[in-house]
């Protein structure tokens, strides 16, 4: 069978098993995995069946009980490089199931969507992964390569358990590219991802009776001092590599569109929130200790230091005041040339008619988690679509899209370097 039967056999395959996608990725979002409390033991277990129903070799890998992570991996026909496909299992935690119009842990199939907390981020894209390794798997007497496929746990919390665990002591699951189906837009691939910032501003002072402000400073005054002044981190100057800036220039009217108007502007430079604010106990008390906690996205090109080195500055100019780090990721990138992007790009256009535009991330994946392994790193997925909001959907026909493009470009990667 030849390269362009081989793809149309893909898409007949997923064009005739419709039905059985979308009715499994419904069992998967019933299968709730909320992080915290990071259980995804009975999540991983549909997706094991799922695998050993198709006789294709799985292992489980869990450093906590509570949060395996499930390693499958297959041998082409002849050597070539190695493809790993990554999703996560858990999901965003829902507390607000009041607010919901279909239950968050129903996984209902209704008006063209499937709805449930956590099927935009990322179920859709697990499921979609797992049947591309799936599909591949039939033609892999003639595939070249290796393919591996990982669902892991504890994407939502940072990744310790989950793929930080694996790439430290499973080396097999580095490969050659990775692919992963974390959602954004099927107009968008994902070459890269801001760097994060996470740091405390503590402000103590004696305190005292609230009637009686002469005896102390209030703390939550200093704290909203420096809050206030916390704002030049806005616009600190960004130097960005030349390549990653032309590709966001070009896509600055379609990232406006998909995160509305703002984001291309903020893909491009420091953002700063000051996400938990702690002070004071009583009204009529002045309070001596405030808590500010920050979360700082640093774009492509810099580094977390340069904000860190702005906020040591404003702290120390506050009396009672002190800054703790509490971690910090630098941004990462790919290189946005990569044939993977290529494959992707070309699969698009068969798939939905456009050119997809290659992108970074506003916020963080796994992918960094390769990426800084020296793996190059991409991610294409579904419409970013009420994440962490009542009422996380799916929409049916897009998603089926995004299977395609995904099993299709990961099979011209596998075989791009023999039709060279």
């Amino acid at each position: 069978m030849r390269f362009r039967d081989e793809r149309a056999q893909l898409v007949a395959w997923i064009d005739a098993e419709r039905d059985d996608l979308v009715s499994f990725l419904s069992h998967l979002v019933r299968t709730a995995s909320p992080n915290p409390p990071g259980d995804t033991r009975e999540a991983a277990a549909v997706l094991e069946e799922w695998l050993r129903c198709r006789a294709l070799p799985v292992r489980l890998v869990a450093p906590r009980a509570e949060m395996p992570n499930l390693v499958a991996s297959l041998e082409g026909a002849k050597p070539g490089r190695h493809l790993v496909l990554n999703g996560h299992l858990d999901v965003f935690p829902c507390d607000d199931t009041d607010r919901w119009t279909h239950p968050p842990w129903g996984g209902d199939v209704a008006d063209g969507r499937v709805w449930g907390r956590g099927v935009s981020d990322m179920k859709n894209g697990t499921a979609a992964l797992l049947f591309a390794f799936g599909w591949l798997s039939r033609l892999a007497d003639r595939l070249p390569g290796r393919l591996t496929y990982t669902a892991v746990s504890d994407e939502e919390t940072g990744g310790t358990w989950g793929a930080r665990y694996l790439v430290d002591h499973c080396p097999d699951v580095l490969g050659d590219c990775l692919l992963s189906a974390e959602p954004g837009a099927p107009s968008t691939i994902r070459f890269g991802e801001k760097g994060i910032l996470r740091a405390a501003i503590i402000v103590e002072t004696p305190g005292c009776h609230g009637a009686y402000t002469h005896k102390s400073p209030s703390a939550t005054r200093i704290a909203a001092r420096i809050a206030a002044e916390l704002a030049v981190i806005d616009d600190l100057p960004v130097a960005m590599d030349g390549a990653v800036e032309q590709a966001l220039n070009e896509a600055a009217a379609e990232i406006d569109r998909i995160h509305l108007e703002g984001a291309a502007s903020a893909i491009k430079r420091f953002t700063l929130n000051i996400g938990v604010v702690r002070g004071g106990v009583k009204v009529n008390m002045l309070p001596g200790v405030c808590r500010l906690e920050c979360d700082i996205r640093v774009p492509v090109g810099e580094t977390a230091e340069k904000a860190l080195a702005c906020m040591r500055e404003i702290v120390s100019a506050h009396k009672g005041a002190r800054l703790e780090v509490m971690g910090f990721t630098d941004p990462n990138w790919s290189d946005p040339g990569h044939e993977m992007v290529g494959h992707l790009s070309q699969a698009c256009t068969e798939t939905f008619g456009f050119r997809p535009f290659a992108i970074t991330s506003l916020g963080a994946t796994d992918a960094r988690i390769w990426r800084a392994k020296g793996v190059p790193a991409f991610t294409y997925g579904t419409t970013a679509t009420n994440v962490a909001m009542p009422d996380e959907h799916t929409d049916i026909a897009e998603w089926l899209g995004v299977v395609k493009t995904l099993t299709l470009a990961a099979h011209a990667y596998l075989h791009a370097e023999a039709r060279s």
